[in-house]
């Protein structure tokens, strides 16, 4: 079986930037709850009456601020869903892996150990360490991606 090399850097990427993607999930939450407890001095005035426009229709610094911040949180917990399903996703292709294969990727990609220390760890050469890892991300790209990964 040969993965599109396409997949497997993507899945290599993914697995890299795994406690990245932890991390921006906590700064993300941090920034909401911010945004969330922020003032910005903000007050109402009351329009009452005052035809401010043709078709009386206003917009206030006040209206644009809340208006904006709303949106940032919008898009921020966005970000914070995908991303976790993309979080999710990993995890379910490391399940699926043996546990040798398991633990080479984590070692390597999410520890981010040199070759020498993933083989001392699971007390295999370094080669066969690579030769594990070459299955494992093709598997995990396959349950990453399904058969569109598989070159033809």
């Amino acid at each position: 079986m040969k993965i599109k090399d396409k997949y497997y850097k993507e899945t290599e990427y993914l697995l890299y930037s795994y406690k990245m993607f932890k991390i921006s999930i906590e700064n993300m939450k941090n920034e909401i709850k911010y945004l969330e407890n922020e003032q910005d001095g903000m007050t109402g005035i009351s329009y009452d009456g005052i035809s401010t426009s043709p078709t009386h229709k206003f917009s206030s610094i006040t209206e644009d601020t809340a208006l904006a911040k709303s949106e940032k949180i919008d898009y921020l917990e966005h970000s914070i869903r995908r991303i976790e399903s993309t979080l999710e996703g990993i995890d379910r292709a490391l399940e699926g892996l043996s546990d040798i294969e398991r633990d080479v990727v984590t070692e390597r990609y999410i520890e981010g150990l040199q070759w020498w220390q993933v083989g001392y760890k699971v007390k295999y050469s370094e080669r066969h360490c690579k030769r594990i890892r070459t299955g494992a991300i093709e598997k995990m790209a396959i349950g990453l991606n399904g058969d569109k990964a598989i070159g033809k």
